[in-house]
C-alpha cells in the first residue's frame, strides 16, 4: 500500500432544478378561502433512499414512491404543526426532483396571511413518541454499527443518513401560489474505503466480515441525539447536534449481509455513514477483520476533516503479511468430574464462529458426527395391579427367562432358569378387603400403578429374546398367623390382579415408541399373543374358578385376569401366567449423531457453558469451535474424559 493516505471530496452535492411543466404537484381539498402550502424537493445532496453510483463514482440520488418527509412550521415564531409526515411523488421528468403531499389531511399547513412564516424539513420521517416534538431538538441516531448488503454497494446509506433543509423563512402577508422548494443536504460525511490486495498475496479472495473506523479524538456515530432543524447545517462550523449519549461514539464498524472478497484485481468499496468532525493527524484508524478474525491495522498519518454533505473516497492496497490474528478461539473444562443433577462447566476465550458441545451421551457423542450410528431400543415394562382379600401380602413375582422352552406345563417353566425382578416394581400395595380404608376391590376400584421399568437387559435370548411371567404362590393355610399391619388371625389366601400390561420399545432419537405386548385374553380363544395360564400341580377341583378368572366388565379395562386358589387351602399352591415370547426390535440406522449448539453463527460468545448429565458414568465430552480461516473453514477441538457421579 502507498505510505501517504489522504481522504479526498468526490463530490460536494447534487442538485435539482425547478418542476418542469409535464410535472403535476397534488392539491388537498380544503374548505373555500384556505389554501395550503405546496411543497417540493430541490437540489438534493449526497444520500437519498435509492443510492446508484455513477461511473466516476459519484452517488446518484433519486426519490423513491412514498418516501417520507417531516416538516415543522411555525407562524410569528408559534407552531403552526409539529412534525407532520409529507409523502414524496418524484417527478416523471426527473426522479431526482420530487413534489410533497400531507400524509394525513388532517396535518397540514396553510397558509396564513399577515403573519410570518417558517417552515423546517428532514428526511427520512420519524415519529416522535417519547417526548414533545421540537425543531430545535428532534430526536435522531446515527448508529455506529452498519450494515452493507454486499461489495460495492451503496444501497444501505439511505437507512443511516440524515438529511435536512435551509430554513425557509417567509415574511408576514406574503402568499405563494408556488411550492416551497426545500434543498435537502446530508448532515452526515460518506466515507467510500477501497479496497485492494497486494500482487504478491498468495490467495484469490481475502473474505472481509468487517471494516471499522476508530477515533481518539472525535465523535463518528451518534447513536443518541437531538439536531436544532432551525438553524442550517454549516460545513465550516459544528453541527448544531446535542449527543444525548454522552460522547456519542469514537468508534464506526460496517458489517455485511454477504462477506465480500478483496481480491488482487479489482478495488471493493465499502460505504459508512459518519458524523462530521476533525481527526488530527495519528488519532484516526482504519481496521480490516478478515472471515478467521485476523485484522489488518492501519493508523492515518495526516489530519482527516470529515464534513457534513460531502462524500470521500480513498483506496488502499493490503498486504496478506499485515493481517494479524487475534482472539484465537480455546475452550477448557476446569472439572473433569461432576455428581449427576449438577452442572459441568465449559469456560471459553476467544472467538468463533459456531461452539458445539457434544457431551458423549448416545445421540450426541462426537464420535458419531461424521458417521452413522446403529442405535439399539431401549425396552420398557409397566403394568397396573391390585391385591384383595387374605392376609399373604406378596402372593406374586415378577420373572423372566431367557432359556425357557415354551413348554407350558409346571414341569416345563420350572426347567428354566428365571430372574426375580419384583424389585424393579411397586408391588407393596394395600390389601382390598382386609387394610383400613380399602373396601374389597370392585368393577369400578381403581388399581395400583407398579411404575415402569427399564428391561433392556433381559432380552439376551437368542434373538434378542426373554419370557415374562407372573409367579403366583399361595401359602397353606396357619391359623397362628397374624397379620403385623392389622392384626388379623390366619393368613388366608391374597387374589393378585393384574389390571393391564405393556412392553414397549423405544429408540433414543424418536418420541414414539413401539408396542411389544399388551394384555389381552379371551376365554375360549386360542391366540399367539395371549398369555398363557399354567396351573400348578396341587390344584384341585376344590379351588374351582379361583386359578385363574378373567373379568371384562372393569371400569376402564377391558381384560382384567386374576390369579388366585381356594380360600385357606391346606397346601402350597403355585400358578403362573407367561406372557408370549418378546424380541427385541432390530437396532436401525438412526444417521449421524448431534451436539448441543452453544453458539450459532451471528450469536454473542459465550464465556462459558453449562450441562447437566442426568445419569453416573464416564463421558468422552468434545467442545469444538468452528472459525472461518483465509484457507477455509478449520475447527478447534477439545476432547476430556468426564466422570459423573451418583
Amino acid at each position: 500500500m502507498t505510505n501517504r493516505i489522504t481522504f479526498m471530496i468526490i463530490a460536494a452535492s447534487l442538485l435539482l432544478a425547478a418542476c418542469s411543466q409535464d410535472d403535476t404537484a397534488p392539491r388537498e381539498e380544503l374548505p373555500a378561502g384556505e389554501q395550503t402550502v405546496r411543497f417540493s424537493a430541490g437540489e438534493p445532496t449526497t444520500t437519498r433512499t435509492e443510492v446508484g453510483t455513477n461511473d466516476d463514482r459519484t452517488l446518484a440520488i433519486t426519490w423513491a414512491e412514498g418516501d417520507e418527509v417531516g416538516i415543522y412550521g411555525r407562524n410569528d415564531d408559534r407552531s403552526s404543526g409539529d412534525n407532520y409526515a409529507y409523502t414524496a411523488t418524484p417527478y416523471k421528468s426527473d426522479a431526482a426532483r420530487c413534489s410533497f403531499s400531507a400524509s394525513d389531511t388532517y396535518q397540514l399547513f396553510t397558509w396564513t396571511k399577515n403573519a410570518a412564516q417558517s417552515y423546517y424539513a428532514y428526511y427520512p420521517y420519524t415519529k416522535v413518541t417519547d417526548r414533545t416534538p421540537n425543531p430545535e431538538a428532534h430526536p435522531f441516531s446515527l448508529p455506529a454499527l452498519q450494515t452493507q448488503s454486499e461489495g460495492n454497494s451503496p444501497a444501505h446509506i439511505a437507512r443511516y443518513g440524515l438529511m435536512t433543509t435551509a430554513p425557509v423563512n417567509i415574511p408576514a402577508g406574503s402568499v405563494s401560489e408556488g411550492a416551497i422548494q426545500f434543498n435537502f443536504a446530508n448532515v452526515f460525511s460518506i466515507v467510500e474505503l477501497r479496497f485492494k490486495m497486494t500482487a504478491d498475496c498468495a490467495i484469490v479472495s481475502v473474505p472481509v466480515k468487517q471494516v471499522r473506523l476508530i477515533s481518539d479524538a472525535a465523535t463518528l456515530a451518534i447513536p443518541a441525539g437531538t439536531i436544532d432543524l432551525t438553524r442550517a447545517v454549516d460545513p465550516a462550523a459544528e453541527l448544531p447536534v446535542v449527543i444525548e449519549d454522552e460522547e456519542g461514539s469514537k468508534s464506526l464498524a460496517l458489517t455485511f449481509d454477504t462477506n465480500p472478497g478483496i481480491t488482487k484485481t479489482d478495488y471493493l468499496s465499502t460505504y459508512l455513514v459518519a458524523a462530521p468532525g476533525t481527526h488530527p493527524a495519528g488519532t484516526l484508524r482504519l481496521e480490516v477483520t478478515a472471515i478467521d478474525n485476523s485484522t489488518y491495522s492501519y493508523t492515518i498519518p495526516e489530519q482527516v476533516v470529515l464534513r457534513p454533505n460531502r462524500h470521500y473516497t480513498q483506496s488502499y492496497e493490503l498486504s496478506l503479511d499485515e493481517f494479524v490474528l487475534s482472539d484465537e478461539f480455546e475452550a477448557e473444562i476446569p472439572t473433569l468430574s461432576c455428581k449427576a443433577g449438577e452442572p459441568l462447566t465449559v469456560s471459553m476465550t476467544g472467538i468463533a464462529d459456531r461452539v458445539d458441545f457434544w457431551s458423549g451421551e448416545e445421540g450426541h457423542d462426537y464420535a458419531y458426527a461424521e458417521k452413522d450410528r446403529m442405535q439399539e431400543p431401549d425396552m420398557t415394562m409397566n403394568f397396573m395391579m391390585l391385591l384383595n382379600s387374605g392376609t399373604q401380602r406378596h402372593p406374586a413375582k415378577v420373572m423372566y427367562s431367557t432359556d425357557f422352552d415354551g413348554t407350558m406345563t409346571q414341569t416345563g417353566v420350572l426347567s428354566a432358569t428365571w430372574t426375580d425382578v419384583s424389585d424393579k416394581f411397586n408391588m407393596t400395595h394395600p390389601i382390598h378387603g382386609v387394610d383400613t380404608g380399602y373396601p374389597a376391590a370392585t368393577a369400578s376400584t381403581k388399581p395400583n400403578d407398579a411404575g415402569t421399568a427399564d428391561c433392556t437387559d433381559w432380552f439376551s435370548g437368542e434373538g434378542n429374546s426373554c419370557w415374562i411371567a407372573f409367579f403366583y404362590h399361595v401359602d397353606k393355610f396357619d391359623a397362628d398367623y397374624v397379620d403385623a399391619q392389622t392384626g388379623t388371625v390366619g393368613n388366608g389366601r391374597t387374589y393378585f390382579y393384574s389390571y393391564d400390561m405393556w412392553v414397549r420399545a423405544r429408540y433414543k432419537s424418536e418420541s414414539s415408541y413401539t408396542e411389544i405386548y399388551r394384555q389381552k385374553y379371551a376365554d375360549g380363544v386360542s391366540d399367539p399373543d395371549y398369555p398363557t395360564f399354567v396351573q400348578g400341580s396341587t390344584f384341585d377341583s376344590g379351588d374351582g374358578t379361583n386359578p385363574f378368572r378373567l373379568f371384562t366388565n372393569y371400569t376402564g379395562y377391558s381384560c382384567v385376569l386374576r390369579l388366585g386358589a381356594a380360600f385357606r387351602p391346606t397346601v402350597d399352591k403355585d400358578s403362573y401366567l407367561v406372557m408370549p415370547k418378546l424380541t427385541r426390535p432390530e437396532a436401525k440406522n438412526v444417521g449421524k449423531d448431534s451436539p448441543f449448539v452453544v453458539k450459532d453463527s451471528g450469536d454473542e460468545q459465550p464465556a462459558s457453558y453449562q450441562y447437566t448429565f442426568t445419569a453416573p458414568g464416564i463421558y468422552e465430552v468434545a467442545v469444538v469451535g468452528t472459525v472461518q480461516t483465509l484457507a477455509g473453514e478449520k475447527q478447534i477441538l477439545l476432547r476430556k474424559s468426564v466422570t459423573v457421579t451418583e
